[in-house]
């Protein structure tokens, strides 16, 4: 059996270039590194457009998505909040303000300090958060789709050392979305 070469993509194109012009460079390596960062950009952009359907920055989703992964009943604090999400107090409540005012997220009295405050997210904003999940999930379907099952669990367990490695030996990753605090 003959076996198709596979298409080029833009990566590619660009190792091309690089094997003239960097006859030392590793072209595997830059071609992962390369790939890898171009799905995450393509991946960013896409998540960015489907916050913009739904009116809502990627900040203000990561706190929906932080009350969330608190677990029931689903309420944190401002302060740890703000400590989850990496944010100065006054940008917290900025964006709680702003999600208060949109009907996303209530303010309640904290029952154990009578000074505090819980945040939990109102039946209107857990729609807007599963309603986003939703979407997106729908589009990283469409991309993954190329692959299949056994490509996928192949890809992750591939992928998982070079993941571990960054984890073990590096800061925390930032996302190139816009925080707007």
């Amino acid at each position: 059996m003959i076996r198709k070469p596979p298409q080029q993509d833009t990566v590619d194109r660009r190792l091309e270039i690089w094997s003239r012009e960097l006859p030392d460079l590793d072209l595997l390596t830059e071609g992962l590194v390369e790939r890898i960062a171009h799905l995450a950009r393509h991946l960013e952009r896409s998540m960015t457009q489907t916050l913009a359907q739904y009116g809502i920055s990627y900040g203000e989703f990561r706190l929906l998505a932080a009350l969330r992964k608190s677990g029931p009943p689903y309420q944190a604090s401002p302060g740890r909040l703000a400590e989850s999400l990496d944010l100065s107090a006054s940008a917290m409540t900025n964006r709680l303000d702003r999600l208060e005012r949109a009907g996303i997220v209530r303010r309640l009295p904290d029952p154990a300090d009578r000074r505090g405050l819980k945040i939990e997210p109102t039946a209107d904003g857990w729609r807007l958060w599963e309603q986003i999940i939703a979407a997106q999930a729908e589009k990283e379907t469409h991309v993954a789709s190329a692959l299949g099952d056994d490509d996928k669990r192949w890809l992750n367990d591939l992928l998982r050392p070079l993941l571990l490695s960054f984890e073990e030996s590096a800061e925390p990753p930032r996302s190139n979305f816009r925080d707007d605090g």
